[in-house]
């Protein structure tokens, strides 16, 4: 048999006809395969028995087949669907076929075909990564599927009588099909096959499930994947076919060679061939399609396009069609952990490319990636080397070269930023010659090109003859070309588009092309229309061609430059010798581009200059945006509809924004930053400020540039103040703060620019002022709101890890950081962007940076117990590290002089150090008993100062190391941040003890400190220049400043990170500050802001976990997070003075009935008892619980105390005398809620063990069976005032109502909330229950018939964590971990008439939606929690918002919010 499968194997001919008679005969009806002449009259029976299961199992098998192709087409795995197909079709004929040969043949040789190309399919590139993802699941089975398909062939001859001499023989397919024709199966021998397809069966099709599975995920994958897609683009030409062979092969060997360097370098002169060369390169070595490799191609005229991101983004996509790449790249984007925005293109890069590589390992060398990257030297437009763009390329090449399982081809003039780079990191090299270097392959491939190209003219035109224009005149114009493809190419367009004779002519005897300027000259020449106007014309279109952002089509640029758009076609057609005009309008080459702002160009009258195309684009932008920007450009017909929508239903963007509009919206700045001003220019851009900036917001909005626009604004503020217009710098600082403070809003839809962010931007701001009187029907704040902008200026990304430590340099012009990602990086204290490269050598976490006060260098302190010193020019390391301390340096700075660095270590040592030598400078200094945490020179040099884990400063003496005076004791926790006051007298320091402390620095003495706050450690103190004003970092998110005189805080707290903040710094001017955070970014605050009044924050710092109303209603107890009790009173909307004592959470607080006393239990395992009027403590703790206790409650006649605790134990306490009974034991998770039964007889618990239990108070025993039915923990319970009734909250999102005497439950659980319920209680009259959830809301029900009561009372922003019935019924109380309480009056649970009713809630993305779920407006981050609706009122530490919603249009009336669209009255009534 195995004989037969390798003639089965080996036997493939070229496909044949005979698909139409293997159809035809599959036709039959017969049900066997034998006759009764061919077996013993005996054999009857059984094959009788055979034949009919026979007919079963291959109606099975098909059936089973049908389906598996069915999959099989559903994964696109079309190698399986073919195989199935191949054996459904020889099931289906082994019944019909008797000796029909040919029919057998067909079917021998359509199964192999298919076997062999399923095989081949498996074995492709990527498909076995793909079965690999689930192990041997997939791959072994369709493998097994594989071979069953061949073998079940072979058996068919052996079964059929061929011997195993017959099988061995060369026998061919076609005798195969004859042996087995004449032969007559046993209908037994099915069975036979059953038995061996059966184990195949059912593993291909679990196989497939998973397979299924896989596709699915693919698909999911590939979805994500477009966020990486950047535009088609079509390649350059390749080289001719025959051309280039020499270089070509140069690149196949360098490929090959695993020991040369993974770079290489084409380099040529302009017009040399190399954008062909790198296109032919991509066919030859076959990216994207036998090697997994990627492409791109630089453009100069598509600079904003062909971006080094956009780079990245595209090499990151190619790659990705490796499934593990893929799968990497996919799980990465799913969770945000690639940030496509940022400016860092050294994380971006390793991120895209760097990781994604490692992750498949080295390959062999036929299937390593290549990457090739074309026209470097085009990479930033015409800024060339000066660019951002071209610069962050230069370092991208230095990684490139540091990969080592991927090759990269770059190609480029040999520019000198260029040359530097591969000076560092030598490329190998092919040099493109040219001119008396040219190589004679190049003349011969020129020659070639020539030839082929000149005979399509000879087609074209009959008058030609035939051999025109001759070897002879070939290789001349060969010669001419000098080695450059481009002249040869040009002079062929230049041919085309006139009298081929006449023309060459020109070139050859007179002088029209004797260089590729000279050339260029003719072209020009020759296009040259016939009237001053039209040449005008062609140099207007030439200078828009020029500096374009983006290749144009003819009726985009026609319509950007208003002309007809005839005129526009004709003088391109015109220019065609050196314009692709087909498609986008782009000049052929750079070097056309080049020779046209060549000052010595006289073709064109006057010259251009990048200047004069800019100020011409420009001033056309303008113009455009002036005729065209619109109020509700796209005609949106609802606020309801987000942009995403919007774009859904409309057929085409451009139908509503033109292409020409598009592009003037989204580049006039870039192209004004480089045209000198004019008073056309200055009016046309104060127009557009005044009346159509949010007409461009709306462009922007829908373009998908909103991202740019604070870009966009700060080139425009930087064109007014070069050119004298500062009047209007200050509208487009606001307009920009603006952008930046809405921009999600404004990303997400363009018409709530007009009735979300214009009415709720601060009142001071001067966008509101310019605009609010045009669109005055829309919300209007009343009180509190928006008070100023965020002061942050800027969030610096680029670290990967926390950010540790960050300075100003002395200037204020750079910002240096350290982090745990092991690097210092430097950045543009403006702009916020990467300075070089990040400065690598620590092999550990970077604890401090500093700079040296002349500002040229930067020291380093690290885990890894180096110091390290650089230049801040090069980025280099200065010197070997500076080695001496035994553990982590903590914290480094240098002497005034630069001469001295001073540093701290977890050795509990300072050392000093020699700049210069980097040795250490006497011994160490040595005194604290704890890891030294931070260290400062003082002003003068003379002195040190050092602060510790052990709570203390100290004081040295700089130049003797000795301590001066005893420590500066009064923190209680360790310091971590000491610096000295300007002038040397004061010392600021801070602590995990939460307070900041300033010391004289004469006597030692504290002079004065903050406030012992809520907050937690105070990571990073600083002064300010002129010492009167302090900034800290704290553990708790937020930058704070302190009154350097008085110690107290401030203004605002700067919020913003969302995690600690490590480091703080002013600048030099102290305008600004710059803060290092655990978020792993940088951020830059405005100090002025800080000044402002802000919010004014009151209470708990942290969230409300307990809330209740004193007896009377009059005054509510609150327990909180940071620990604190609070009372506050209702009638004077005051707060009464914390109750403190508790070092922990309180979990819960509660009245006494008489409400003379509340009780408390807390995290720290005790209960207090305190006077409700004096707030003082009844007697001490209570202690017994062995953990947190989590609730407590008086009973009715105020003796009894009980708590429930996290130590699964219930105690009973005398109120008197904190007396405590035994434990009542029974539940085996924590307890989270008890209460007293309103005769004070029972207790009821909750707890994680999910069951509620009664207890009989006297005898401490259980009263019945525990209550089961929640399916997560109990987190709240509480008595009905009947005591007949108990409820419970769980975190299994329900409410439950249980019989206290049957121990039953009543009716069915209460479903609503979505999320753990935290909080129940009945009202007074026992008839309503209420309940606070995870889920934000609170809700009201029916308690007798378990029906919600109107809708969910929304508004507060994180979890209700309780809530609690007034006295009176006619109030709710809920306290929230967004620190506020909230209450709510009871009638208001139907109302939904007012727009901002107690029903609309906020979403976390910001979006208030209506009880319809439809978006009403965006509410700012600032103002959600503390935004006010009818029927509810706020206590807590928020800034209260209230809105007037009158006047406000939204919905399919939102176009009204302009002046005199409709009378407000008129649309109310119609609402």
């Amino acid at each position: 048999m195995k004989r037969a499968i390798g003639i089965f194997r080996d036997s493939c001919k070229p496909r044949k006809k005979g698909v139409e008679s293997r159809q035809s005969t599959s036709t039959s009806t017969s049900t066997g395969h034998c006759t009764d002449d061919d077996r013993p009259s005996t054999t009857h029976p059984p094959q009788s028995i055979s034949n009919s299961k026979a007919e079963r199992w291959l109606a099975r098998v098909t059936l089973m087949l049908s389906v598996t192709k069915s999959v099989a087409d559903a994964a696109g795995f079309a190698p399986l669907k073919g195989a199935c197909e191949a054996v459904g079709t020889l099931l289906e004929t082994i019944q019909a076929v008797s000796d029909n040969h040919s029919a057998w043949y067909e079917l021998l040789r359509t199964v192999q075909e298919h076997a062999t190309t399923f095989q081949r399919h498996l074995d492709q590139l990527g498909i076995n990564d793909v079965l690999e993802e689930h192990g041997n699941s997939i791959k072994e089975s369709i493998k097994q599927y594989s071979t069953v398909l061949h073998e079940l062939i072979a058996s068919i001859c052996v079964d059929s009588g061929l011997e195993e001499s017959q099988t061995e023989q060369d026998l061919t397919l076609k005798q195969l099909a004859q042996r087995i024709g004449t032969t007559k199966l046993e209908a037994g021998l099915i069975i036979d096959y059953e038995k061996r397809l059966k184990n195949a069966e059912w593993r291909i099709m679990c196989s497939l499930i998973v397979y299924v599975n896989t596709s699915v995920n693919a698909s999911a994958d590939a979805e994500i994947l477009k966020k990486l897609q950047v535009r088609e683009y079509t390649r350059p030409r390749e080289c001719q076919v025959g051309t280039r062979v020499e270089i070509l092969e140069q690149c196949q060997t360098w490929v090959q060679d695993p020991k040369a360097p993974n770079i290489l370098w084409i380099k040529a002169a302009p017009g040399a061939g190399k954008s062909a060369i790198a296109s032919s390169l991509v066919r030859v070595l076959g990216i994207k399609k036998q090697r997994l490799g990627s492409s791109f191609f630089f453009r100069r005229q598509e600079s904003a396009i062909t971006t080094t991101k956009a780079l990245l983004q595209s090499v990151a996509y190619d790659l990705a069609r490796h499934p593990t790449i893929r799968k990497h790249l996919a799980r990465m984007l799913k969770g945000d952990e690639i940030d496509l925005a940022t400016p860092n293109i050294d994380e971006l890069f390793h991120q895209l490319v760097a990781e994604p590589l490692l992750k498949i390992g080295n390959l062999p060398n036929d299937q390593t990636p290549v990457v090739i990257i074309d026209a470097l030297d085009e990479c930033g437009g015409l800024e060339g080397a000066y660019s951002a763009e071209r610069q962050q390329l230069m370092r991208t090449l230095v990684l490139w070269s540091k990969l080592s399982n991927c090759k990269l081809v770059v190609t480029s003039r040999e520019e000198d930023d260029i040359l530097r780079t591969f000076t560092c990191n030598p490329p190998f090299t092919i040099d493109v010659l040219i001119g008396d270097k040219t190589a004679s392959q190049s003349k011969q491939d020129i020659q070639a090109f020539l030839g082929e190209e000149l005979q399509k003219i000879v087609a074209g035109h009959s008058t030609l003859p035939v051999k025109w224009p001759g070897a002879a005149i070939i290789e001349l114009l060969a010669a001419k070309a000098n080695g450059l493809f481009i002249w040869a190419s040009t002079v062929v367009e230049y041919l085309c588009r006139g009298s081929p004779k006449q023309r060459l002519e020109h070139i050859v005897h007179g002088g029209g092309g004797a260089t590729l300027n000279e050339l260029y000259t003719t072209v020009l020449h020759a296009s040259f229309l016939d009237s001053d106007g039209l040449r005008q014309k062609m140099r207007t279109i030439i200078a828009v061609i020029i500096v374009s952002k983006e290749t144009l089509g003819l009726q985009t640029l026609a319509d950007l430059l208003e002309m007809d758009d005839c005129t526009v076609k004709h003088i391109c057609n015109a220019l065609r010798p050196v314009l692709e005009v087909d498609g986008r309008l782009c000049f052929r080459h750079q070097s056309f581009v080049d020779y046209l702002l060549d000052p010595h160009t006289a073709s064109l009258s006057p010259s251009l200059t990048t200047g004069d195309c800019d100020r011409i684009l420009a001033r056309q932008c303008l113009h455009v945006m002036k005729k065209k920007l619109r109020f509700n450009i796209c005609e949106v017909s609802s606020s309801y509809l987000l942009n995403k929508e919007v774009l859904e239903s409309i057929s085409c963007l451009e139908a509503y924004i033109p292409a020409h509009l598009q592009y003037a919206s989204r580049y006039w700045a870039d192209h004004l930053h480089n045209s000198p001003a004019n008073e056309e220019m200055v009016a046309l851009v104060r127009r557009f400020l005044k009346v159509q900036f949010l007409s461009w917001l709306e462009v922007a909005s829908f373009g998908g540039f909103v991202d740019e626009v604070p870009s966009i604004l700060s080139i425009l503020n930087i064109w007014l103040k070069a050119n004298g217009n500062d009047g209007l710098a200050p509208l487009v600082t606001d307009m920009r703060q603006f952008t930046m403070d809405f921009k999600k809003v404004i990303k997400e839809s363009a018409c709530h620019i007009y009735i979300s962010a214009l009415p709720l931007s601060p009142q001071s701001s001067a966008v509101k002022m310019q605009y609010e009187r045009r669109y005055p029907n829309t919300l209007r704040v009343t009180a509190g709101g928006y008070r100023s902008w965020s002061p942050v200026i800027k969030t610096i990304c680029g670290h990967i890890g926390a950010v540790k430590s960050v300075a100003f340099s002395p200037d204020g012009l750079r910002i240096v950081s350290g982090s745990n990602d092991k690097t210092v990086r430097l950045w543009d204290a403006d702009t916020g962007r990467h300075v070089g490269q990040p400065l690598e050598g620590h092999t550990s976490a970077v604890c401090s940076v500093a700079f040296s006060p002349n500002g040229q260098r930067i020291v380093s302190a690290s885990q890894d117990q180096t110091i390290r010193l650089w230049d801040v020019d090069t980025g280099g390391q200065i010197g070997l590290p500076f080695e001496g301390h035994t553990k982590s340096v903590n914290s480094v700075a240098f002497s005034p002089d630069s001469r001295r660095i001073v540093s701290g270590s977890h050795d509990n040592t300072v050392r000093l150090w020699d700049v210069d030598t980097g040795k250490q400078i006497g011994h160490p200094l040595k005194g604290h008993t704890g890891s030294v945490c931070s260290v400062a020179f003082s002003p003068n040099g003379s002195l040190i100062a050092s602060g510790s884990h052990d709570k203390t400063i100290r004081l040295w003496n700089a130049e003797t190391g000795e301590p001066i005076r005893s420590p500066f004791e009064g923190h209680v926790e360790s310091v971590n941040s000491v610096m000295f006051s300007p002038d040397g007298l004061r010392i600021i320091s801070g602590s995990d003890d939460r307070t900041v402390q300033l010391w004289n620095v004469a006597t030692g003495k504290s002079i004065a400190s903050s406030p012992r706050g809520d907050s937690w450690s105070l990571k990073s103190v600083a002064f300010s220049q002129d010492g009167l004003r302090i900034v800290s970092g704290s553990d708790d998110k937020t930058v704070y400043f302190w009154d350097a005189k008085t110690g107290r805080q401030a203004g605002a707290p700067f919020r913003g990170h969302t995690k600690g903040v490590n480091s703080v710094a002013f600048s030099p001017d102290g305008c600004r500050i710059v803060s290092g955070s655990d978020d792993s970014t940088l951020r830059l605050w405005n100090v002025e802001t800080s000044t402002e009044d802000g919010f004014k924050f009151s209470g708990h710092t942290k969230g409300f976990n307990s809330i209740g109303f004193s007896p009377d209603g009059r005054i509510v107890v609150s327990g909180s997070t940071t620990g604190a009790v609070r009372l506050w009173d209702l009638e004077k909307s005051r707060k009464i003075a914390p109750l403190k004592g508790h070092t922990m959470s309180v979990k819960s607080a509660a009245f006494s009935l008489d409400g003379l006393q509340v009780v408390s239990g807390s995290d720290d395992k005790t209960i207090q008892l305190w006077n409700a009027k004096t707030g003082e403590h009844m007697g001490k703790p209570f202690e017994g619980h062995q953990k947190g206790v989590n609730s407590v409650a008086f009973s009715p006649d105020g003796r009894r105390i009980v708590s429930g605790s996290q130590d699964k134990t219930i105690l009973l306490w005398s109120a008197t005398s904190g007396r405590r009974g035994p434990p009542l034991k029974g539940h085996t998770g924590g307890i989270n809620s008890v209460a007293f039964s309103p005769d004070g007889l029972r207790i009821v618990s909750g707890s994680d063990d999910k069951t509620v239990r009664f207890w009989h108070v006297r005898t401490g025993k259980e009263t019945g069976p525990p209550l089961k039915g929640h399916t997560a923990s109990v987190k709240s319970v509480a008595f009905s005032p009947d005591g007949r009734r108990v409820v419970s909250g769980s975190d299994d999102n329900t409410v439950r109502l249980w019989d206290v005497e049957t121990s039953k439950a009543i009716g069915r659980p209460l479903h609503g909330h979505n999320w753990s319920v935290n909080s129940v209680a009945f009202s007074p009259n026992g008839r309503h229950i209420v309940s606070a959830s995870f889920d934000r809301t609170v809700r009201l029900w029916d308690a007798e018939t378990g029906m919600q009561i109107g809708l969910p009372f929304e508004g507060h922003t994180c979890s209700v964590n309780s809530v609690a019935f007034s006295p009176d019924g006619r109030q709710i109380i809920s306290g929230s971990d967004d620190e506020t309480v909230r209450l709510w009056d009871v009638a208001t649970v139907y109302s939904t008439t007012a727009v901002l009713n107690p029903h609309c809630r906020i979403e976390v993305d910001g979006w208030l939606r209506g009880p319809n779920g439809k978006v009403l407006f965006w509410v700012p981050p600032e103002i959600r929690t503390g935004l006010e609706r009818p029927g509810s009122s706020i206590i807590g530490r928020c800034q209260r918002t209230t809105l007037d919603t009158s006047r406000f249009m939204y919905g399919e009336q939102w176009t009204c919010v302009k002046k005199g669209r409709t009378d407000v009255k008129e649309y109310r009534k119609i609402e």
